[in-house]
């Protein structure tokens, strides 16, 4: 996973020498940057000498079943559906 930090004045002075830098060019053009991004550092993208914005590579998100009911769409169950006996009741 990766987060694209847009904010960039919560970034730390003394962080910048530790990121790696790109251009906006270099960052369109070459997405695989981020694939060879170790996990937890940082990628400061730059226009015209000056910082736009920071990539972060995150671990990936673990599905649980709290996070699924969150993200799910529409109501809650409330109640669990028998599919076969809904397949009967379409065959009568």
């Amino acid at each position: 996973m990766v987060c694209v930090v847009l904010d960039f004045h919560s970034v730390r002075q003394h962080r910048l020498t530790d990121m790696k830098t790109v251009t906006v060019r270099e960052f369109y053009h070459n997405a695989g940057l981020v694939d060879g991004l170790p996990e937890g550092k940082q990628l400061l993208v730059t226009a015209k000498g000056k910082p736009k914005f920071v990539v972060i590579k995150s671990a990936p998100l673990r599905m649980t079943m709290v996070l699924a009911e969150q993200r799910s769409v529409g109501a809650a169950r409330t109640k669990s559906i028998d599919g076969t006996a809904f397949v009967r009741s379409l065959k009568k």
